[in-house]
């Protein structure tokens, strides 16, 4: 169902465009993946931060797909898309440079937790 490397997937040139259940299922996924980074920000630092927010993202995206009436095999689909966007974006977040600066208090709070911004 959901990938994120979709042109890379032996014959993805046919499917140039994603169906309208592909486009409303990513928007979930990625929903759930910034609502559940963002409410781990806020909570403080935790000694597992990456754990946890996995644990939330895959809780939220089965009562997403339960509550949508999604099949099994569609809900394991939309948790394994949403690990890779997750994985995409720590790895994103550790090829950045450092700033320079000092930053503020919410950036020394993610270097704490093992999280690096930008």
């Amino acid at each position: 169902m959901l990938i994120t490397d979709r042109e890379c997937q032996r014959g993805g040139e046919r499917f140039a465009m994603p169906t309208l259940g592909e486009i409303e299922g990513k928007l979930i996924v990625s929903e759930v993946v910034a609502a559940s980074c963002l409410r781990q920000l806020l909570v403080g630092a935790e000694a597992e931060p990456l754990a946890s927010i996995r644990r939330r993202i895959k809780q939220a995206l089965q009562n997403r797909c339960r509550k949508a009436k999604l099949c099994g095999e569609d809900t394991e689909a939309a948790v394994e898309y949403a690990f890779q966007l997750l994985d995409a974006a720590v790895e994103a977040v550790g090829n950045e440079p450092e700033p320079n600066s000092t930053g503020c208090d919410t950036v020394h709070r993610l270097r704490n937790a093992g999280i690096s911004p930008r």
